[in-house]
């Protein structure tokens, strides 16, 4: 026992390929005998392999024998340790049993103490649900005083964490039921006062901000904040801890940091705005309200801009505001837009400032439902609420009866043309000028769409009014009922007006243009509220109201036999400044065109419709003046005429009368006193002061013009206006048409500068279109120069028909011919009768003038005159058979009788019918007294006139020699040869 045990050998040993390896070995000999091809070659291999094996036992052998002391002690070793291993194993085995047995009885142990922990458990789950079941009714009283502390977020959270416990464990509780439906109403409710409360800082908070901005007198106690008294540290304290608390609720909500408001009053409106929109939009997440705000606030929109509207009217109807307005410039209604437009930006502010609350909830709370609405939602119905109000103060609704008032008002009439032609067969002619197809006049289907779409904007606003009724209270959400909505009609701030859209047009179109960049319109595609007004302005504005005015002005005149009659009165005189009368017709045109360039200053952005109207206005009173003037001076017959007017119509004698001196000085001094730009007819220049020798030489050759043009045959009483109530129409008609072309020329000068002051509160398409077209300026110019074309004509007219007249008169063919001077029964004291009835018939026509014209126009149709009359008196000698004393004492009384009454007349002695007298005097003399005289004085006349006279001296003193005849007219052709003729002949 004490040799040591033997060594265990080692194990895992692997056998080589080499042949003395055991497995190798035995590898390599079956591969041997595999491979083997003949018997002798397994002999050999089987012959080694013995060999090999008794090499092998003989090796075995001496191995053990070397070890067999080790090999009997290794035996009863191996015994031993078996018998050990054998007496463990059963050991192992009862411990197994005993562990079994143990199993089960701990199963049995356990089962007990799972009934005994599942009753515990039981009992604290039941304690648990009695105290969430008393915080359960404590959570209305709860909410009740938070929401009383407007603590809205702490209410919120109650109330979302009671329904949360009563939904999910609690749900199966039966004896809950009533208390569920107790918060889910409460829930609802304060929902409600949460979103009366919303409506109230978004849209009457944010409106009573902007009307104490736009007014600086308070109008009303409920617009004041009561927040005077307190003391400006409490204030600043508050404002801090708001602003604290909102930078808080940004980064994430701390109930007890969140709600720390104890009094609203002392903090500025603008934090306290963002503070409880903040608040409140938190508590529709919380309260999983989003979705249903978003569309409830969507909807009542219209209803609430039209609530604001209101209540501001009534502040201003009201307040202090209106009488101020009404007692100074501005209209009220522009008042009420200026508040109103303020306060709809404030509002859509306060929107901007919601929406990205809702925004920051909704990614918060994962809202799923509808996209909020944006501002473009809120300018849309913006714009439909002040399209209502606009309808009420444009009284849109009367349109339609004032138009059909209007179709009953032109009755059937004769042209006025045949009042002034003066002819048996009536005229038959119909009217020059219709506005039938004009652009301006709206069609059916515009009218008709123009209603609908008022209609439906009006139907919109009461469906949505009637719609809404969350709640009552303060900031409630009600709708109008159809009698406020009568209400709201009738309270208005000024009356009804289509005329007030000139007042509030251009501060119109600025709100327009911010409310299209709000919205960001494209180029062309104006909002709804610019089509409104632009409809409203083109469909009935213009087309039923200043172009309908237009329309029956040129109708009234084309169709009132009295138009051309009547004169204005003289208080119209006096408030136009006038001294002569004008035509009550060309002053209501005038009128006409005064309310388009006030229009036009108005509404710059029609001006080229307006325009448009105004000269189709000034074609048709073009027309209807000079048809007038063609009824005045139309003949009977068409083989008679009136003299002056045919005279006039010679385009030599025309051109002969306006390139005269006195002529260009009458139009030039027209011109300086009206102070007006002279019209660019024709280049004027100013002409130099004549002296009196010029004066006479003028008045001579326009007496020798007209002398030379008038016939053989003279003048008859047809052919004369002998009529002097037709000479005063025609000089009122002159005097109207001067006044008329300088006031439409000055309205064309007045196109060229800029309409309007201010303009850059219109919209930029406005004013790119501000600018009025040079062609219409053009025309605009044309016309005025046709109206002054026919006031000249007019003067002309009169300036020959007085010509024409002495002609008629003086140079009668009766009184000519037949010597009536010898003879005549008349006192021959007194002038000829014609002389005398010429006299009177200038008297008339001075009286005449004299009340119609300027004094400068009658003195230019009487200046001259006297020059003519001396020269038809001297040519009268031409007629006379033989002279006696008798016929030249006629005729110098004839001269001296013309010679006062154009004295009168003219205010200046008219030395041109001295020598007519004169004339006659020498008839009186000798042949050879005549001759000395002219050696002595020189000669007066021309040598016609002279050798006519020397001709009837001689017939008078009974000297018929030819001889001596033809020696008295040698002498008198020496004088005149060698002596220069003294003054101006005749």
């Amino acid at each position: 026992m004490d040799a040591p045990p033997p060594t265990k050998p080692p194990r895992g040993i692997k056998y080589g390929k080499d042949e003395s390896a055991g497995c190798g070995f035995l590898v390599n000999v079956i591969k041997s005998l595999g491979f083997s091809e003949t018997t002798e070659e397994r002999q050999k291999e089987k012959q080694k392999i013995e060999q090999e094996f008794k090499r092998s036992d003989l090796r075995l052998n001496e191995l053990v024998s070397r070890h067999d002391q080790q090999l009997t002690q290794v035996l009863p070793l191996f015994s031993q340790v078996s018998t050990e291993v054998t007496a463990s194993r059963e050991r192992i085995h009862a411990v197994k049993e005993n562990l079994g047995a143990c199993k089960r009885l701990l199963q049995c142990r356990r089962d007990e103490l799972k009934k005994m922990w599942t009753d515990a458990v039981q009992h604290k789950y039941v304690l648990e649900m009695l105290e969430q079941i008393q915080e359960l009714r404590k959570v209305p009283q709860r909410v009740v005083s938070y929401t009383a502390k407007r603590q809205y977020l702490h209410a919120s959270k109650a109330l979302t964490d009671a329904l949360a416990t009563l939904n999910g464990p609690l749900l199966g509780v039966e004896g809950l039921a009533d208390l569920r439906a107790d918060l889910q109403s409460r829930r609802q409710q304060l929902y409600q006062r949460l979103h009366e409360e919303l409506v109230t800082q978004v849209y009457k908070n944010s409106a009573n901000e902007a009307f104490q901005r736009s007014n600086s007198s308070r109008l009303n106690s409920s617009f004041t904040r009561g927040i005077g008294a307190r003391r400006s540290t409490d204030r600043i304290e508050a404002n801090a801890r708001v602003r604290k608390a909102l930078s808080d609720m940004a980064q994430g909500f701390d109930l007890d940091k969140a709600e720390i408001i104890e009094d609203a009053d002392l903090i500025d409106p603008e934090l306290s705005m963002s503070y409880f929109i903040a608040i409140i939009v938190e508590c529709f997440g919380m309260l999983h309200k989003v979705p249903d705000s978003l569309e409830t606030l969507r909807v009542q929109i219209q209803t609430e801009l039209l609530n604001v509207v209101r209540q501001t009217t009534h502040q201003l109807a009201t307040g202090g505001a209106l009488q101020t307005a009404a007692a100074g410039e501005t209209n009220p209604l522009l008042t009420l837009l200026e508040i109103i437009f303020k306060q709809f930006k404030a509002i859509a502010k306060t929107h901007t400032l919601l929406l990205k609350n809702y925004l920051a909830v909704g990614q918060k709370y994962a809202v799923v439902g509808p996209q909020p609405y944006d501002l473009t939602d809120f300018w849309a119905q913006a714009q439909s609420v002040l399209q209502l109000l606009l309808t009420d103060y444009l009284d849109i609704q009367n349109t339609s009866a004032d138009e059909s008032s209007q179709a009953g008002f032109a009755e059937p009439t004769n042209n006025i043309n045949s009042y002034f032609l003066r002819r048996k067969v009536p005229s038959t002619k119909k009217a020059m000028f219709k506005f039938d197809k004009s652009s301006h006049i709206a069609s059916n289907s515009t009218n008709e769409t123009f209603k609908e779409h008022r209609r439906n904007a009006s139907d919109a606003s009461v469906d949505d009014n009637l719609g809404g009724t969350l709640g009552s209270g303060k900031g409630s959400v009600t709708g109008l009922l159809p009698h406020e909505k009568k209400q709201r009609e009738k309270l208005l701030i000024c009356t009804p007006d289509q005329n007030v859209i000139t007042k509030v047009y251009l501060p119109l179109m600025g709100y327009i243009q911010e409310i299209e960049n709000f919205m960001k319109c494209k180029p062309g595609q104006p909002c709804s509220l610019h089509d409104f007004v632009d409809n409203y302005i083109k469909d009935t504005f213009l087309s039923k109201g200043h172009n309908r005015n237009l329309q029956l002005t040129i109708e009234s005149l084309s169709k009132n036999q009295d138009a051309w009659r009547a004169i204005i009165t003289p208080e119209e005189m006096k408030t136009l400044n006038l001294s002569r009368p004008l035509l009550q017709s060309t002053v209501m045109v005038e009128r006409r065109l005064v309310e388009t360039k006030n229009l036009i200053e108005d509404l710059p952005c029609y001006s080229e419709e307006l325009l448009k109207m105004v000269c189709a206005l000034l074609k048709a009173y073009r027309e209807i003046c000079q048809a007038a003037y063609r009824g005045i001076v139309q003949p009977d017959s068409e083989d008679k005429r009136i003299y002056s007017v045919a005279w006039l119509k010679d385009e030599d004698i025309s051109r002969f009368l306006k390139s005269l001196p006195n002529w260009t000085d009458l139009k030039t001094s027209s011109q300086r006193a009206r102070h007006t730009r002279k019209l660019q007819r024709t280049n004027f220049e100013p002409s130099e002061e004549e002296s009196p020798l010029q004066v006479q030489q003028r008045n001579i050759r326009e007496a020798e013009m007209l002398t030379s043009n008038l016939g053989e045959g003279g003048i008859t009483q047809q052919e004369i206006l002998a009529d002097i109530s037709v000479l005063k129409e025609l000089a009122i008609l002159q005097e109207s048409m001067e006044w008329f072309s300088v006031r439409v020329s000055e309205f064309a000068n007045e196109l060229r500068r800029p309409l309007v002051n201010g303009l850059n509160s219109a919209t930029a398409e406005c004013t790119a279109n501000v600018a009025i077209k040079d062609g219409t300026i053009k025309v605009m110019t044309n016309l005025a120069l046709e109206f002054d074309e026919l006031a000249n004509t007019c003067l002309l007219v009169l300036h020959l028909e007085v010509r024409v007249q002495c002609f008629h008169y003086l140079r009668s063919k009766s009184s000519i011919r037949t010597n009536s001077y010898v003879g005549s029964k008349d006192d021959i004291l007194e002038p000829d009768r014609q002389v005398s009835v010429l006299n009177k018939r200038l008297s008339e026509m001075d009286e005449a003038f004299s009340a119609t014209l300027h004094p400068r126009k009658t003195r230019y149709i009487f200046e001259g005159l006297a020059h003519l009359a001396a020269r038809i008196l001297i040519q009268a000698s031409n007629y006379l058979e033989h002279i006696d004393q008798i016929t030249v004492q006629r005729m110098c009384r004839n001269s001296i009788a013309l010679q006062q009454t154009l004295s009168n007349i003219t205010a200046s002695r008219e030395v041109a019918l001295d020598q007519a007298k004169h004339f006659y005097e020498l008839l009186c003399m000798e042949p050879d007294e005549i001759l000395n005289a002219l050696l002595e004085r020189g000669t007066e006349f021309s040598e016609m006139q002279l050798l006519n006279a020397l001709q009837l001296s001689c017939k008078a003193c009974g000297i018929t020699d030819a001889n001596l005849l033809a020696s008295y007219q040698q002498k008198l052709s020496d004088i005149l040869g060698a002596k220069p003729s003294k003054g101006v002949v005749v």
